[in-house]
């Protein structure tokens, strides 16, 4: 899918090539939008190096080993996505991964119960409409549901509220269609890319994550409404940030905090290497939006993942 093309299903042509892309299936109530084109990735002078990264730390191996092939390497294209973006400390919240690649229903079925038996559980088979299902008996969790090149994972209402959009069935619009226009807007805005992620922020977002005891309210980051980011992969990886404000007032002063940050590293903490990195990130501000953007050869990216690792 084209990144000015529609992002959730309810803009979404139906047609069979549509209902078989994972971006095209995420509900138009999703808070949360990752979406990945793993052809991209491999076709990229730096696709060797990122999947071999991506590989060690999905244990690509012991997934090989447990299927009797790597999922991974016959991915094609990714979709994460979460409805709520409340982050309450006892929520459970729904999440929904939505992949097409060169596999048939019946090798992610054996994977999957080759992978519940492994840790003890219990592998119940389901039909569903034309997917073939998995999950664990023995335990609450995830589900599972596949059909050839394409492969649902997620749990509760979420799960069937998926299946059924793959299948065709559409509910009912209401007013949270409107999040599906933020996230193509915010698809525009960040280009094409290999990786994509859009995160509508409900309100008091930073107060849950930074906590409430805290002074979250007094920084200029609770006034952010949405955060989105774009990795474009060639002989460099290109990294695009968007953070939108709730007025320019805000995004003065998130700018302003961003300045602070880049004047106060120091060697110490991040090390030459990384330093240099950071102090080469560009912020530009336009009304209420801020674009930051960095580019990273792949030496500076595997410093930057190694960084990331712990």
């Amino acid at each position: 899918p084209r990144a000015d093309g529609p992002a959730t299903q309810s803009e979404a042509r139906v047609s069979g090539a549509a209902q078989r892309s994972p971006l095209s299936l995420v509900p138009a109530r999703s808070a949360f939008v990752l979406s990945v084109d793993a052809r991209a990735l491999v076709r990229a002078p730096l696709g060797a190096f990122i999947a071999e990264r991506l590989e060690r730390s999905a244990g690509a191996s012991t997934l090989s080993q447990s299927c009797g092939f790597d999922p991974l390497l016959r991915l094609e294209q990714l979709a994460l996505t979460i409805p709520s973006a409340t982050l309450s400390a006892d929520a459970q919240p729904d999440f929904g991964i939505i992949a097409n690649g060169r596999f048939s229903s019946a090798e992610i079925i054996r994977c999957a119960s080759t992978a519940i038996g492994a840790r003890g559980g219990d592998a119940i088979r389901t039909k569903l409409g034309s997917f073939d299902t998995v999950r664990d008996g023995s335990a609450n969790g995830g589900e599972i549901a596949a059909r050839d090149g394409l492969v649902i994972v997620s749990g509760g209402s979420y799960f069937r509220e998926l299946v059924d959009l793959a299948e065709g069935v559409r509910g009912p619009a209401t007013q949270q269609d409107t999040r599906n226009l933020a996230h193509a807007e915010l698809r525009r805005a960040l280009g094409p890319g290999a990786l994509l992620v859009t995160w509508l922020l409900g309100e008091g977002w930073f107060e849950r994550i930074a906590g409430a005891e805290s002074d979250a309210r007094l920084s200029p980051l609770s006034g952010l409404t949405a955060i989105a980011a774009r990795l474009n992969v060639a002989e460099t990886a290109q990294l695009r940030v968007l953070l939108d404000s709730a007025d320019s007032a805000g995004a003065s002063q998130i700018a302003s905090l961003l300045g602070d940050l880049q004047s106060s590293f120091a060697a110490p903490v991040l090390g030459p290497r990384l330093l240099s990195i950071a102090k080469r990130i560009a912020v530009e501000r336009s009304e209420a939006r801020l674009t930051l953007e960095l580019e990273l050869t792949q030496a500076e990216l595997s410093d930057v993942l190694d960084a990331l690792a712990p």
